[in-house]
């Protein structure tokens, strides 16, 4: 899934514009040099491409703006720009910010091998979807397993683009050599003694009884912190936990053309005996990413 530099400028500007808009009054209009600039319009005038149009009133991400476009807009970008615009104009007036999970897993729904080899069941272009979703959200959330596991540096690197927040969940405290530079917040159910913590790092602790942090007690938290949009990348008791608990707005599904037979599953909920138990995904769209597929849908 390919997009020309221009385009990813363009939406790099609309980003930094929406942060000042006021969504009351008024729209984003995009120009025939693929330029971004606030308007009072309301409708599409002749010298520009699309608009972008906001209803407050609406908390949820999809029925909170509407993008028109006119006939010159190239059809084959349409999609993939509506694809991103989705992770940050978001409503910042929502009680919890937007939350998505992008999960790499083979044809039968592994993410890696029964010995955790997981290099690389996603394609190149899977890679660079996955740092141009870092570089427009807010923050970027694992749990602490996948911390001390993986050691992930959780910055933008593959696309131009400000990194996140970075957000790490976990009860017990965490070697932090490997932390990469940037802001930070560790947050935890217990009071952890970190002793001196890398600069630009915060300790947050968010009570709760049964030792792990409630997902919509963490959000509000992140809120607080003016986070308006959350990718969550693993691991999966942590996915689990924001699919259980409701708090997850999108999922994302790259299917590589592998197949395993064996190996860890991207999702683990309880059981079901009848399919009336299902969660049903909404509104899901599909995009061919290199040798790949992806799906897109809401919760």
């Amino acid at each position: 899934m390919k997009i020309k530099a221009i385009y990813w400028e363009l939406l790099l500007e609309i980003k930094a514009i929406y942060k000042t808009i006021d969504c009351n009054r008024e729209s984003i209009l995009i120009s025939h040099e693929l330029k971004a600039q606030k308007s009072f319009s309301t409708s599409l005038p002749l010298n520009s491409i699309a608009i972008i149009r906001f209803n407050p009133a609406h908390l949820q991400a999809d029925e909170f703006y509407d993008v028109a476009f006119a006939d010159v807009f190239p059809k084959k970008v349409k999609k993939i720009f509506l694809l991103y615009l989705g992770y940050f104009l978001v409503n910042r007036a929502a009680e919890v910010p937007f939350t998505c999970v992008h999960i790499a897993q083979t044809i039968d729904g592994k993410i890696a091998t029964p010995t955790g080899k997981s290099k690389w069941i996603g394609n190149h272009e899977n890679l660079i979807h996955s740092h141009r979703i870092r570089a427009l959200v807010d923050a970027i959330l694992i749990g602490g397993n996948t911390f001390r596991i993986d050691k992930p540096q959780l910055n933008v690197r593959l696309v131009k683009g400000e990194n996140p927040i970075k957000v790490i969940v976990a009860n017990s405290t965490l070697a932090l050599e490997t932390l990469s530079t940037g802001k930070t917040l560790l947050m935890s159910s217990t009071d952890l003694d970190y002793g001196n913590l890398p600069a630009e790092t915060e300790v947050i602790v968010v009570k709760n009884e049964d030792g792990w942090i409630n997902s919509t007690k963490l959000l509000k938290e992140l809120k607080k912190k003016g986070i308006h949009s959350v990718l969550i990348e693993g691991g999966s008791q942590t996915i689990r936990k924001f699919i259980e608990e409701n708090t997850l707005s999108r999922i994302e599904f790259h299917i590589a053309p592998l197949l395993f037979g064996s190996g860890l599953n991207g999702i683990e909920l309880e059981e079901i005996n009848e399919l009336s138990g299902a969660i049903h995904l909404k509104n899901p769209t599909y995009y061919k990413i290199g040798n790949a597929i992806m799906t897109v849908s809401n919760l």
